[in-house]
């Protein structure tokens, strides 16, 4: 998991909350990084993660992190509504930057901290970190080899345990924006096919306590460049655990990516079989975290663009958008 290079790799990290705590937690252990500070708008939250590496600071002013000259890269693991002001700001200060998905909000947001990044000559890698698991990186190796044949048909899904805070949902840009992108940039990623059209079903099948109501249960279909055509269902309440895959189907077979099972032992008794489960996206996903860290921390030392790049995270941005807008207008849309 090293860089290319022997000189740690000094990064701030912004946002200290599940996902940015797990990160800094990833970053510690990283024998080619210094995590030299954490900042969050708790000052508990980043104490707790900075906590976590030996020397490290923590602040609720990022400017003062970005400020800092000798630190070379930013992780942004804050909220959504707020990724394209944090990756301009990074950018404009010379550090290479990794954002959590989604890029942006919309494609005008998007277009425009793209046009800080190029011109400010940094590096921007985007969370998909689906593209860093081992399943899904053979999956797509036999697709680009033509062991499937021609595509034709994808299947996929992702279904939370249980549904986000209000307060979560509210900044989240919706379940397209938030869920339903990962298995969009999947599509993207296993078949490196572009999506033309999208036609989508949403339903609120869940209201929160508070007389709120968000998009819980979609259902998309997407018309891919080729003719292929892909389904991809979203639910953020499966009582059971958390539950991810995708088949991909060809004219000389398939693939299949998933994981249910946390460890492949199955009990057999009067009640019937029974087996455990990936409680949550953290469990089925850990090591690919750890991976899609380590390829931006090789990048940033070699200073080489990453892979999940800008471009990757705009395109999975304009399905997701096209998708909520279908979902809205009940037709299907272009892309």
């Amino acid at each position: 998991m090293g860089p290319d290079m022997g000189e740690s790799v000094r990064i701030g990290v912004i946002g200290a909350g599940k996902i940015g705590l797990q990160h800094c937690r990833t970053l510690a252990q990283h024998p080619g990084v210094e995590l030299v500070a954490v900042a969050d708008l708790s000052q508990e939250h980043a104490e707790r993660a900075a906590a976590l590496a030996r020397g490290a600071t923590s602040t609720t002013d990022h400017a003062s992190l970005l400020a800092d000259p000798s630190i070379r890269a930013v992780v942004i693991a804050a909220t959504s509504d707020v990724h394209v002001t944090l990756i301009s700001e990074a950018a404009r200060a010379g550090k290479d930057v990794f954002c959590e998905k989604p890029l942006a909000l919309t494609l005008e947001d998007a277009d425009a901290v793209l046009r800080v990044v190029d011109e400010c000559g940094v590096k921007l890698q985007v969370g998909f970190q689906r593209r860093f698991d081992p399943a899904y990186c053979e999956a797509q190796r036999a697709i680009a080899a033509g062991e499937l044949g021609e595509v034709e048909l994808i299947v996929g899904t992702t279904r939370d345990p249980k549904p986000a805070s209000v307060e979560y949902l509210r900044g989240s840009g919706s379940l397209f924006v938030d869920m339903s992108i990962h298995d969009y940039d999947s599509v993207r990623f296993l078949t490196g096919l572009e999506v033309e059209e999208v036609f989508t079903w949403g339903e609120v099948l869940y209201q929160d306590g508070e007389g709120e109501a968000f998009v819980d249960t979609a259902v998309t279909t997407l018309k891919l460049a080729s003719g292929a055509l892909a389904t991809i269902t979203n639910s953020r309440r499966a009582v059971y655990g958390y539950e991810v895959g995708i088949e991909v189907m060809g004219s000389k077979g398939k693939v299949a990516v998933g994981q249910e099972q946390e460890t492949l032992v199955r009990h057999y008794g009067e009640q019937g079989v029974s087996h455990d489960y990936v409680a949550w996206y953290w469990d089925r996903f850990r090591d690919a975290y750890a991976q899609e860290l380590a390829h931006f921390v090789r990048c940033a030392a070699a200073g080489r663009a990453p892979d999940s790049s800008g471009a990757d995270a705009r395109a999975a941005l304009a399905i997701a958008l096209a998708a909520g807008r279908s979902w809205r207008e009940g037709r299907p849309v272009r892309v």
